[in-house]
């Protein structure tokens, strides 16, 4: 594969994404379309995938990023938030198996810009990384979702903000209950028991003045009415992170929680469910497993917080097992920046993972699990401009695997026999990011 030409990240077009001219009018978007609520799970059928952080600027720009397992058109659409306003909308070509990416830059600059793909063919997925002098934030867009979002992991103690992103990008109106719990408690948020967001367009709520000094906060979105897709939004004096909301099981694998730089790694867990979360936490390690190295009790509706810098510095994997339903995320930081990412609710077989190609601002990482009890082969097939590369990697049972990206690979597809988890994540000038994989299950 022919190296790309390192590109300005306030730049160009990235190789491989094929900015068609639009054919004419189009059809209202997601007109009578409702958001699915399987779980946050499989691109297996989804057409949509839902993208609440995109923004690009002066300062900052993002590389939309999609990914399919057949040949596939991927429209994007922007909603611009004035009424009657049309939308940015741009066309993504890709191969079967294909990738492409593209900058906002190049489609629209107006800071803020939540928007969404429509794939007309699958598996596909999609990502969003924000890329700039001071930020480094990617996770992967969102297709379906709960019918409660979590968004564990959160602070508000001094020199930190934490902003809830409201994403409405269908045609009518939503309104949503927002709560929370901390190590205090449970918040009192009556202001925000219903919040209206209009049609297309997205609102942000601040936390940083509502509940003051929370170090472990747990902020929940329920839909009353309509349908959204939310995101959360933090910052620190190393960095700033974006990552999507995640639903409860007792099951959560986080192929990385912690890298070169990001000292500070710590596992959020909260026990949504009225009665106690018997938690146990194994740490899966490039050589092997530490089988229970934590075991918490939650209580009923509250959050517990484990720092792995308790018990070893190296870079680590992780799985969390519950005897009832509770939702987990990583926050990650240092001198390397600020990574948050939300656990994967079951090893898969079959993952997407799009967005890791080094654009001369970025050193893309796959990061792979098996929680399972035998070594497993797994296929790496890096997606770029001139075709496909695939290798055969051995993940021991119970390890942790890292694999340096390929610098002209704009996606992966990796497979596998047997279940594992995959994530991968993005440094860079601006700071770390943590992702996780879009898993494709064959349920």
């Amino acid at each position: 594969m022919k190296r790309l030409t390192v590109l300005a990240v306030a730049g160009l077009i990235i190789a491989g994404a094929s900015l068609l001219p639009e054919p004419g009018p189009r059809p209202e978007p997601l007109a009578g379309l409702v958001l699915d609520r399987p779980g946050l799970g499989s691109p297996l059928d989804a057409g949509i995938w839902y993208c609440p952080w995109a923004q690009a600027n002066a300062t900052r720009d993002s590389i939309l990023a999609v990914v399919s397992m057949d040949a596939a058109t991927a429209s994007l659409t922007l909603p611009v938030a004035i009424p009657g306003e049309d939308p940015d909308e741009a066309t993504l070509q890709t191969l079967g198996p294909g990738a492409a990416e593209i900058a906002l830059a190049e489609i629209a600059v107006r800071g803020d810009s939540p928007g969404f793909f429509e794939f007309d063919a699958g598996p596909a997925a999609a990502s969003v990384t924000v890329i700039g002098e001071e930020v480094m934030a990617a996770d992967a867009c969102v297709a379906s979702g709960p019918d409660v979002w979590y968004f564990a992991g959160g602070s508000t103690m001094a020199g930190e903000t934490l902003t809830l992103r409201l994403f409405n990008p269908f045609p009518e109106t939503a309104k949503v209950s927002v709560g929370g719990v901390s190590e205090i408690g449970t918040e009192a948020l009556g202001e925000l028991r219903s919040v209206s967001i209009n049609p297309r367009s997205w609102r942000d709520v601040t936390f940083e003045e509502l509940l003051r000094q929370r170090q472990d906060l747990v902020i929940t979105v329920t839909t009353d009415e309509g349908l959204i897709v939310p995101a959360m939004a933090m910052t620190n004096a190393e960095g700033e992170a974006w990552w999507p909301g995640a639903g409860i099981s007792q099951r959560w694998e986080f192929p990385v929680v912690r890298t070169e730089g990001l000292e500070e790694a710590a596992l959020v867990v909260s026990n949504p469910g009225v009665t106690t979360a018997n938690v146990t936490v194994d740490v899966l390690t490039p050589t092997g497993p530490r089988p229970a190295a934590f075991t918490l009790a939650i209580e009923a509706d509250s959050p517990g917080r484990v720092s792995f810098a308790a018990i070893t510095d190296e870079v680590i994997g992780a799985r969390v097992i519950a005897d009832v339903p509770v939702t987990a995320t990583v926050v990650a930081t240092g001198s390397g920046g600020l990574a948050i990412t939300p656990g994967v609710p079951a090893p898969e077989k079959v993952w997407l993972l799009p967005g890791l190609q080094s654009i001369g601002l970025q050193e893309g990482t796959l990061w792979l699990l098996n929680g399972g009890e035998e070594v497993t082969s797994i296929t790496i097939t890096a997606i770029g401009p001139d075709g496909v590369v695939a290798e055969n990697v051995m993940v021991e049972a119970g390890t942790q695997r890292r694999v340096t990206a390929l610098p002209d690979a704009i996606g992966y597809l990796v497979t596998s026999s047997q279940p594992f988890s995959a994530a991968w994540s993005v440094t860079g000038p601006g700071g770390t990011a943590f992702a996780s994989g879009s898993a494709v299950s064959d349920e």
